[in-house]
């Protein structure tokens, strides 16, 4: 069989009962679990650290990561609306190597904690014109040896605004992969579904995955996300549909609800969470029931067989001025949100910061002979210790080489 290029011996898999595996990797992919004494290039003793693929980020922004830096005592702690608005002022002096840069050390940040693939929106508006997928088309380029970087064109300040829509395709003819879109940035129910259309109507003609963020608020008056269910029904593509956020879904009546999440399923659709920045999001106190958020009905999805993926959303700018990028800190957020602890739950959440990010993306993940040699081994013998414990990840291999190693005691040969 010839010499791997890697091999990881003694590490502990969750499979139903925690077990131990060696894996061996040749070509960037998974050639045989159960190693024996195969030879390798480079070995890895995991010493009983759990092994799983390593996370994906299934919704972030990279090109406002760490705005943060630009921010005033008075910028901090407002509205949704005032932040789209304080965020014009930063694009219109966004300049491509300073924007690249805050971006790249985030991506290293996420690399270094197990994201070993991500979708990252990118503005494309008027306001900072293509600025901002240039720069992140160079850092995809650049950065393919350390981690998968797929974009997603998003139209901050809608997608019917003069000149819009010419910036989205000219985004994806430079290479941008998927279609992204934000209806509530426009100014009506009339306008807001047409918004939906133009997403639509981008998606097919340029081939492309959508991903539209919809009801972010949690007022049952914001509930757009039943048109984009018909929408993906009827185009037969509604397995290349994703849709974030989605949290007015937990505030409209029950029958209501499971009717959408059925339909959802249905059509083979992901829906994409971000528990930190959906509870952090502020809306003015009485213009919704209160001013505070809530996530989605993950619990409800997940039964229903739908692909729920976790994301960080944002890192450290206008609208989450916290964050390191952590997946592990995510899911500690959502488990408490939403009362996951329940058995089978913390391994649940591992699935939805790994597997269901790759089906989004369409990356075989898994540690079966033929999936992704993208990897990480964390500090623990189970999900839930992990979680429970100083959370951390020792070491991530991606394309089947070890690239980050941030504990020493992981033994490399």
């Amino acid at each position: 069989m010839g010499v791997y290029d890697l091999a990881i011996r003694n590490a502990t898999v969750e499979d139903g009962a925690a077990s131990t595996c060696d894996i061996a990797a040749r070509d960037g992919h998974i050639v045989s679990p159960g190693t024996g004494k195969v030879s390798a290039r480079e070995e890895i003793d995991a010493d009983g650290r759990l092994l799983s693929p390593g996370f994906v980020n299934g919704h972030c922004h990279l090109d406002k990561s760490d705005l943060l830096s630009r921010m005033e005592p008075g910028d901090f702690g407002k509205s949704l609306e005032e932040n789209r608005e304080l965020l014009k002022k930063f694009k219109k002096g966004y300049e491509r190597a300073e924007l690249k840069a805050r971006a790249s050390g985030v991506l290293r940040e996420m690399a270094a904690q197990g994201v070993t693939a991500l979708r990252s929106q990118v503005d494309v508006d008027t306001t900072a014109g293509l600025v901002p997928a240039e720069a992140l088309i160079e850092l995809r380029d650049e950065c393919g040896r350390l981690v998968h970087l797929s974009l997603c064109a998003f139209p901050q300040e809608g997608v019917l605004r003069p000149g819009t829509r010419e910036l989205m395709e000219e985004a994806l003819k430079l290479g941008v992969e998927a279609v992204g879109g934000n209806p509530y940035v426009e100014a009506g129910e009339e306008e807001r579904r047409r918004h939906v259309d133009v997403l639509f109507e981008l998606a097919a003609a340029y081939d492309r995955d959508l991903e539209i963020q919809v009801d972010e608020s949690n007022s049952p008056g914001d509930f757009l996300l039943p048109y984009i269910v018909e929408k993906a029904s009827a185009s037969g593509r509604g397995s290349r549909v994703a849709v974030t956020h989605c949290i007015s879904l937990a505030a409209v009546e029950d029958a209501r609800a499971l009717a959408v999440m059925d339909g959802i399923a249905g059509a083979g659709m992901s829906v994409i969470v971000t528990p930190s920045c959906n509870m952090i999001t502020r809306f003015p106190e009485g213009v919704l029931r209160r001013g505070a958020n809530s996530i989605t009905r993950v619990k409800d999805l997940l039964e229903r067989g739908v692909n729920v993926v976790l994301g960080t959303d944002n890192v450290r700018d206008i609208f989450y001025p916290l964050g390191n990028g952590s997946m592990l800190r995510e899911m500690h957020v959502a488990a408490v949100a939403l009362r996951m602890t329940a058995a089978g739950d913390a391994r649940r959440l591992l699935e939805m910061a790994t597997l269901a990010g790759a089906r989004l993306l369409g990356l075989e993940y898994g540690l079966e002979p033929g999936c992704a040699a993208d990897l990480m081994l964390m500090e623990g013998r189970s999900m839930r210790g992990v979680l429970s414990g100083a959370a951390s990840v020792a070491c991530v291999v991606r394309g089947g080489r070890p690239v980050v190693r941030t504990d020493s005691r992981v033994r490399f040969t």
